[in-house]
């Protein structure tokens, strides 16, 4: 009994508060074109299939969609942040950039072109190469499945 009220009392906080789990995003476009420079990149996928999560046909050519996405350029770099004493690389900063546009299927721009950057930092250490490069790799999808939420959120936005 003493579980469930103190549960109760958890969970009354949040149903006041106007909390409410994220759910699927309503698009105003029933098929969507991504338009890329290279259609097998990962964001490109990445996108489609959140298109797909959310009731949105990946449009099979830009004439035939409502919409163009147009991802005109991707970037992807690290910085060293810090060294060691002894000159060795300590810590990495990764940056990630995207342009992007939304355009309808006339060639009209609905939203301009913008620019996405994100960024994440980690330690580095050379004993450790292997598990380094793939802790890289999983923060550089990381960053893109960031982008593709924004890039979401403006799409919902769009009218």
């Amino acid at each position: 009994m003493k579980r469930r009220l103190f549960l109760l009392a958890l969970t009354l906080p949040l149903a006041g508060c106007g909390f409410q789990l994220r759910g699927t995003q309503r698009i105003p476009y029933r098929s969507v074109y991504v338009q890329a420079p290279d259609h097998e990149s990962a964001i490109v996928r990445l996108l489609q299939q959140t298109l797909k999560d959310n009731q949105v046909t990946p449009g099979p050519s830009a004439r035939e969609a409502e919409a163009v996405l147009i991802l005109s350029q991707e970037r992807k770099n690290r910085t060293i942040l810090a060294l060691s004493g002894g000159g060795r690389v300590r810590e990495y900063r990764l940056n990630y950039a995207i342009n992007y546009s939304l355009n309808d299927r006339n060639g009209r721009t609905i939203y301009p072109d913008s620019l996405i950057q994100l960024t994440r930092d980690f330690t580095y250490d050379d004993n450790l190469y292997l598990a380094k490069n793939a802790e890289e790799a999983f923060l550089y999808r990381d960053l893109e499945e960031d982008a593709v939420q924004q890039i979401m959120r403006r799409l919902r936005s769009a009218h």
